[in-house]
């Protein structure tokens, strides 16, 4: 007769600890994984548009480049469950966190100044090309600070988890 073992909690693997019913790790990385190459994305546009600030492009590639990199490491350790993996899950959510807080302060500070731009002279059937550039650069920067503010809940729910995880097993 064979009877059944328990394993016990030191011999478990440690994962995310599910904060909520509603909380799933992995779609929480998939998330984190596809705002961070949005981010990645805008980079192009960023690069173009950054007329005040000339830097400005490097934010969302660092930001997107952490996200997805976070992301990774959260699904890798959703599917194999490792000490290692969790841990590089926690140190890129908290360099996520650190990235999209200065994100925050500098997106925020770009959609709320706009280039200066001399007024138009002749203004076109399409419109006045300087006011086309300005609509165009909030219109950036106001999407940066929306994937940003979405990036700082996920990179939240990704380092809280990944802690409780590493700190119960």
């Amino acid at each position: 007769m064979s009877s059944t073992q328990t394993q016990s909690a030191d011999s478990d693997p440690p994962k995310f600890q599910r904060l909520f019913k509603f909380h799933d790790p992995e779609v929480v990385a998939v998330m984190a994984i596809l705002l961070g190459l949005f981010q990645l994305l805008l980079t192009v546009p960023t690069y173009s548009i950054s007329i005040d600030m000339k830097y400005m492009f490097v934010c969302p590639l660092c930001i997107g480049s952490v996200s997805v990199l976070a992301g990774s490491f959260g699904m890798a350790s959703e599917r194999t469950p490792r000490r290692a993996l969790l841990k590089y899950c926690l140190i890129s959510g908290i360099a996520g966190l650190v990235g999209t807080l200065i994100g925050l302060v500098l997106y925020g500070y770009a959609t709320s100044n706009s280039p200066v731009l001399p007024p138009c002279p002749h203004e076109s059937y399409f419109g006045c090309p300087e006011k086309v550039f300005q609509g165009f650069y909030k219109a950036i920067s106001g999407q940066l600070l929306f994937y940003d503010i979405a990036a700082l809940v996920l990179h939240c729910f990704l380092t809280f988890s990944a802690f409780k995880g590493l700190r119960i097993h």
